[in-house]
């Protein structure tokens, strides 16, 4: 692997609007980028429409959309004290989710929500 920098996507638009008019050879002269990098941008172009790679979507989607979990957030600054089971069934009567009550604590949780503990009087 050779001496890689960042390019601006501004910049390899300017090498796809360039390449209407000019060799990749005059591209890569004119910019000062090496003639691979002039070809890489321009294939890139042209297999999918963009300048710059997106990375893959990484892991499993989410149980519940933002939606859900907003309606989540409202249910328990209603009522903090509310049960993990009572959420759980307020979720399947108002959106028709069904899911796992640790998927509903995980949830919160990543949202900032914390709970607390009942311990017996010692």
């Amino acid at each position: 692997m050779g001496n890689r920098r960042y390019i601006p996507p501004e910049q390899k638009q300017l090498v796809i609007t360039m390449s209407m008019s000019m060799k990749p050879r005059e591209i890569a002269e004119v910019t000062k980028m090496g003639r691979s990098t002039v070809s890489r941008i321009l294939a890139l172009w042209r297999d999918t429409g963009e300048v710059e790679r997106k990375p893959p979507d990484l892991g499993r989607p989410r149980a519940l959309t933002s939606v859900e979990e907003m309606y989540l957030e409202s249910l328990i600054e209603r009522r903090p004290d509310t049960y993990l089971s009572e959420l759980q069934d307020s979720l399947l009567d108002a959106c028709g989710i069904s899911v796992d009550q640790r998927t509903i604590s995980r949830t919160l949780k990543r949202r900032g929500f914390t709970r607390k503990v009942v311990r017996s009087p010692s």
